[in-house]
């Protein structure tokens, strides 16, 4: 539910600019407008750009353009291109909006469009850069005193770190907001925020401290009489017992949401209901109650013609039908729910009908047709992720993602010195000449003098140099350094071996509250300078920090066969690194690493300050296996397992749920097998 608060916000703003049809401007503005909205509205994205495009070329050409008009048609255009999945055009135009909206100063607007671009990174993962716009937003919130919208602005980084699989910091946010809207007593707000908080002790498997809150919002939903939130309140606690295998109990909630959407009529409501008691049917393998259940939701979602929704439970009902042993049947609704999701280019549902189909061939003893769907299965999933589309992620992330890092403005400081050195030597020498006509004697002293500056020169300007490399290889490898100085630019490449290290400090946002900023930047600064050193010990490359999490990767630029056993034993010494320092050192830390093994695609980003970064899935895995690791524990892989299962001892996990991606079979690594040296 919350996944729709971006798009009512920008259709919002929509509405606001049909409002301004009505105001004494240009007809043929107000024309092309009115017809982009109109072709929105009908779903045809690409003819309202154009549109609201032509909206935009009258407007400018007006003695006095109506920058309001040309703001509101340009987000309108990034809501196109959003729902055209288009994101990079739709951020483009979102910030043209923005920048017209600072030249206006119209603060209300600035802080709602740095929500919305924060907004859509976020939808396509790209949650750092989300992060730093909603806290830009955030930040202007406090500028104006408003207390409900900072209240809104830190739920949407509570959601952002939920996306984020970042839990604790999720809750941290999320009881920032509650307080707020407490104290302001908007308890349609309270009641929300607390949902916000169960869903995401849900999401962590803490299912006492999801059902506490939501029955907190149940209890503000029911004095408040509002039967929609009650609806999904009770929907909320379903889930949980659901989750808990308490099917009894979620048979009972979901049922009681089932009679409230009946009275409401709501259509949907009514659909999702029985798609849920179906499911739970399901799983509790009363298969009639289960096909039944999911039959009424079919219909009920073909009355509303959602296709999604109707391909999601034909499969459900064709999974059953295989499960039941009718073969037959299960064909028959597991065929149509693939031809939808071919129409509808639904990547996710596909491979699940897939895999079904090839489980159902399979049971069948059909293993010819049941090798052929399992193939179909294996290719469209690494095809989600495959070399074309890391490099697609990469090229978007590169033109967009910056970083601002002293150590750059140092480079270009000692580049600065190192030609001012150069101009000086270059007057030094001339001098030298000019005034070798005055006499012999002179001049032999001046030629005297000349030289020994110029070796001083020399000297200073190799030092400098080598100090502007020096600070070029801390933040670049040397492989690209050297292309930079030698090219003057750099091509992202594809490394398919490679093993990524992902760490994070617990308790970090915590502590950091209740702690000086000078301590802060000295404790983080000495614990991963003791990071660096044991990560180049073990020639890996540590990549960037982001707050109190460290990234690090070994085998790119240069390949190496053994870069998960180096990762893995650099995460060794890291926990033997803390666990002496925590002796000695009045404040203790301790870390949660993930480790992850696979193809990456490394780029630098920017263009006049260079940081290199690396994108794709395997990232995204290694920051999943982080997140769902313990204090001082390093949580590996199944893919990082089989390259170093012969040097480590390991505690298997089994498949551990995770957000995003299912389940993930999850190995602790004990330590280095004996008599065995990495």
């Amino acid at each position: 539910m919350r996944k729709k608060i971006l798009i009512l916000i920008l259709l919002s703003l929509l509405q606001l600019s049909e409002a301004v049809l009505t105001a004494q401007t240009d007809t043929s503005a107000q024309e092309f407008e009115n017809f982009g909205y109109s072709l929105y509205n009908d779903g045809k994205y690409l003819e309202a750009v154009n549109m609201l495009n032509k909206c935009i070329q009258t407007e400018r050409e007006q003695e006095k353009p109506d920058l309001d008009q040309i703001s509101n048609c340009m987000n309108s255009i990034g809501v196109c291109y959003y729902n055209m999945k288009q994101c990079e055009e739709a951020i483009s135009y979102l910030e043209q909006a923005l920048e017209i909206d600072k030249q206006q100063e119209n603060h209300e607007r600035i802080a709602t469009r740095i929500c919305n671009i924060g907004s859509m990174y976020e939808t396509i993962g790209i949650y750092d850069k989300a992060l730093e716009y909603y806290l830009n937003a955030l930040a202007m919130d406090i500028q104006s005193g408003d207390s409900s919208a900072i209240a809104k602005s830190l739920n949407n980084i509570g959601y952002l770190y939920d996306s984020w699989s970042k839990y604790d910091k999720a809750i941290e946010y999320y009881e920032q907001s509650l307080k707020i809207f407490d104290v302001l007593r908007d308890t349609i707000n309270v009641a929300k925020t607390l949902s916000n908080i169960g869903l995401v002790y849900n999401s962590w498997g803490d299912y006492d401290n999801a059902l506490e809150n939501f029955e907190e919002a149940l209890r503000i939903a029911i004095e408040s009489e509002d039967e929609e939130e009650v609806a999904t309140r009770l929907n909320n606690i379903g889930l949980v017992y659901h989750n808990m295998k308490q099917y009894d109990k979620a048979i009972e909630y979901y049922n009681e949401v089932l009679n409230t959407e009946i009275r409401l009529n709501d259509i949907e409501g009514i659909a999702r209901s029985y798609n849920n008691i179906g499911v739970v049917y399901k799983d509790i393998k009363e298969y009639d109650k289960a096909i039944n259940y999911l039959e009424l939701a079919l219909i009920k979602y073909r009355e509303l013609n959602l296709d999604p929704e109707i391909s999601t439970v034909l499969s459900n009902i064709g999974n059953i039908y295989s499960l039941s042993g009718d073969y037959d049947k299960a064909y028959e609704f597991l065929s149509e729910s693939l031809e939808m999701t071919l129409k509808l280019d639904n990547g996710n549902q596909t491979i699940t009908n897939y895999h079904r189909l090839s489980q159902l061939y399979s049971a069948k003893s059909d293993y010819k047709r049941s090798l052929e769907y399992y193939k179909k299965y294996n290719d469209l999933k690494d095809t989600v992720f495959s070399a074309e589309k890391h490099k697609q992620i990469a090229n978007f992330e590169i033109k967009y993602k910056t970083e601002r890092k002293d150590k750059e403005i140092r480079i270009m400081k000692q580049n600065e010195i190192i030609q001012g050195l150069d101009l000086k030597k270059q007057k030094i020498l001339r001098n030298s000449f000019i005034y070798g006509f005055v006499s012999v004697l002179v001049l032999a002293l001046i030629i005297f003098y000349g030289l020994v500056q110029k070796r001083r020169a020399t000297k200073i300007i190799a030092a400098e140099k080598e100090k502007s490399d020096e600070l070029l290889l801390n933040i670049l490898p040397s492989g690209v350094a050297s292309d930079l100085k030698e090219k003057g630019s750099t091509e992202p490449k594809m490394f398919e071996n490679v093993t990524v290290f992902f760490s994070d400090i617990i308790g970090f946002t915590e502590r950091s509250s209740e702690l000086e900023p000078q301590i802060i930047i000295s404790e983080l600064n000495e614990i991963f300078t003791g990071f660096d050193n044991i990560i180049e010990k073990n020639h890996g490359e540590r990549i960037k920090t982001i707050g109190d999490a460290y990234l690090a990767v070994c085998g790119l630029p240069e390949s190496n066969p053994r870069h998960a056993d180096n990762i893995v034993n650099a995460s060794l010494d890291i926990l033997e690194y803390l666990k002496e320092r925590n002796i000695n050192s009045k404040h203790k830390w301790e870390v949660r690493i993930g480790i992850h093994s696979g193809s990456v695609v490394g780029g630098v980003v920017g263009v006049k300050k260079y940081i290199y970064d690396v994108f794709g899935d395997t990232i995204n895995t290694a920051s999943r296996m982080e997140v769902n690791s313990a204090p001082m524990r390093i949580n590996i892989s199944q893919t990082t397992f089989e390259l170093v299962k012969y040097r480590f001892n390991v505690e298997d996990r089994g498949d551990v749920e995770t957000k995003g991606k299912g389940r993930i079979k999850m190995y602790y690594v004990e330590g280095l097998k004996e008599n065995l040296k990495i």
